[in-house]
C-alpha cells in the first residue's frame, strides 16, 4: 500500500536528513509557519507559495501548505501536499515524519476516506506499536466506517498501554458516545473511577464524574482540587462552571469563572465561556464586555470563537447592523467556518443592502 510504503520505506534510508530540516535559505518557510502558529492560515499558504517559487526546502513548503490546506478545509489539497512532503523526505525517518502522517491521516478523515486513514495509522503502529494515540485515532476511523469491534479493540489497546491516562478514556468516551454506544462509553468510566480512586487526583475525578454526568460528586471534587495549592486551576475551573451550567445555575457558573478572572484576568477562553453563560441569562450587554475582555487578550487560540460570539450577542441585542457588519469581517478572517456562512444569511434576511 502507497501508505504505508512511504512511511516505512524511509526508515531503510541511512544517509543523514537532507530534506526537511536543511538549513538553508528558508525565510519564506519559516514565515509561513509563524502564520500557521497564528492561525493565519491564508497569508501561511501565501508564504509557502512565494517559497516555492524562491527554491526553498521541498519538504517542509509541502507540509506547511498541506497543513495550511487542512486548516482552511481544502482536504484533498491538503492531503496532496502531505504526500508530497513525505516523498521529498529523503531523510531518516523522524519525529516530522510521523506528525506529517498523522496530518495526512486528518485529511483523509475530514473526507470520509477512512480506509485510506486507517492505513496511515496502519504505517505508523508498524514502526510504533505503542503509539497510543495512532490507536485512538485509527479506532475512531474503524468507528467512523461501522467498524465497532475494531474501533473498541483499538481503544481497549490504548487504554492498556496508559490506564492511568483519563484524557484519552474522555475521549474515546465521547467518540463511542458520539455514535450511540453509550452504555459502552459510561462503563470505561465507571471502571476508570471504581479502580483508580484510591490514587487519582481530585481534578480527576471530577473529570470522569463530570463526564459520568454525576454533577454533585463532580462539584465536590472539583471544589476541592481547585483548593489546592499546586493545581494547575484553570481547566477545573471550566469544568467546575460548567457543572453549574449542566443543571442550569448560571448564578454559580459567572461567580466561578468571576473569581477566577479576578485574579486571573489573562484567560481568553474563560472570558468566552463567561460571555456564553450571560446570553443565556439574557444579559448580553455584559456578555459583549466579556468576550471583547478575551479579544483584548490577543489570544489567537480563542479568537474565532469569541468573535463569533460577540456577534451572536449583538444579534440577540437586535443590533443587527453592527453584527452583518462584524460578521463580514469575520467571514473574511474565516471563510471556511460553517456557523459564520448560516448567521450570515440570516443577518441578510434582517439588513438591507
Amino acid at each position: 500500500m502507497r501508505l504505508k510504503e512511504t512511511l516505512v520505506c524511509m526508515t531503510a534510508v541511512s544517509i543523514l536528513l537532507s530534506g526537511c530540516g536543511s538549513f538553508g535559505n528558508r525565510h519564506n518557510i519559516d514565515t509561513g509557519f509563524s502564520h500557521i502558529e497564528n492561525h493565519d492560515y491564508q497569508k501561511a499558504i501565501e508564504s509557502f507559495e512565494t517559497a516555492q517559487a524562491e527554491g526553498e526546502d521541498a519538504c517542509l513548503t509541502h507540509r506547511g501548505l498541506g497543513i495550511a490546506y487542512l486548516k482552511t478545509g481544502e482536504y484533498a489539497a491538503g492531503a496532496e501536499e502531505l504526500l508530497a512532503s513525505l516523498a521529498a523526505d529523503i531523510g531518516i525517518v523522524d519525529d516530522m515524519d510521523f506528525d506529517t502522517n498523522f496530518y495526512l491521516a486528518e485529511c483523509y478523515l475530514k473526507q470520509g476516506e477512512y480506509d485510506k486513514a486507517k492505513e496511515v495509522y496502519d504505517a505508523i503502529l508498524t514502526l510504533r506499536p505503542k503509539d497510543t494515540n495512532a490507536h485512538y485515532l485509527r479506532g475512531t476511523a474503524e468507528l467512523a466506517a461501522g467498524n465497532h469491534d475494531d474501533a473498541y479493540s483499538d481503544f481497549s489497546k490504548a487504554i492498556a498501554l496508559n490506564s492511568r491516562d483519563y484524557t484519552m478514556m474522555i475521549m474515546i468516551y465521547k467518540s463511542l458516545a458520539e455514535y450511540g454506544y453509550n452504555d459502552e462509553a459510561a462503563s470505561i468510566l465507571q471502571k476508570a473511577i471504581d479502580n483508580g480512586s484510591s490514587f487519582m487526583t481530585n481534578y480527576e475525578k471530577g473529570q470522569i464524574s463530570f463526564y459520568l454526568g454525576n454533577n454533585a460528586d463532580a462539584q465536590s471534587y472539583l471544589e476541592a482540587a481547585n483548593s489546592e495549592k499546586d493545581q494547575d486551576k484553570e481547566p477545573v475551573v471550566l469544568l467546575l462552571g460548567q457543572t453549574g451550567e449542566k443543571q442550569g445555575d448560571y448564578n454559580y457558573a459567572i461567580s466561578v469563572y468571576k473569581n477566577y478572572l479576578s485574579e486571573h484576568p489573562d484567560s481568553a477562553e474563560i472570558y468566552n465561556q463567561l460571555g456564553m453563560c450571560q446570553i443565556r441569562q439574557g444579559d448580553y450587554d455584559a456578555a459583549i464586555i466579556s468576550f471583547e475582555s478575551g479579544l483584548a487578550l490577543e489570544d489567537k487560540n480563542f479568537r474565532q470563537a469569541l468573535l463569533l460570539n460577540e456577534i451572536t450577542a449583538k444579534e440577540y441585542l437586535g443590533d443587527f447592523a453592527g453584527a452583518k457588519s462584524m460578521m463580514t469581517s469575520f467571514l473574511e478572517s474565516y471563510p471556511d467556518d460553517a456557523a459564520g456562512q448560516r448567521e450570515m444569511v440570516f443577518l441578510e434576511t434582517r439588513v438591507l443592502p
